[in-house]
């Protein structure tokens, strides 16, 4: 039987969701702060649409954080499609 891995966009936004989480930022909060709508960050943060790179970028430096910080490391990489 085949199970299901976790997607590199589905990755990154539960990374994403764990660091909000932690620090108590809300998705509405820290669309605001990056000047975008709740909408499309709301759909980055739950995995339906994927962040490119700019984005995500614009995230981590909002943040205070690399971007590798919401990347899969080696050693979870093999658990990706």
């Amino acid at each position: 039987m085949r199970t299901a891995k976790t997607t590199l966009r589905e990755y990154t936004a539960g990374e994403l969701r764990a660091r909000l989480a932690r620090e108590r930022i809300s998705v509405t909060a820290l669309a605001r702060r990056l000047g975008w709508s709740q909408s499309y960050l709301a759909r980055r943060v739950d995995g339906r649409v994927a962040f490119d790179l700019d984005d995500l970028e614009k995230v981590a430096d909002e943040l205070g954080i690399h971007v590798a910080d919401l990347l899969p490391t080696p050693s979870t990489a093999n658990t990706l499609p």
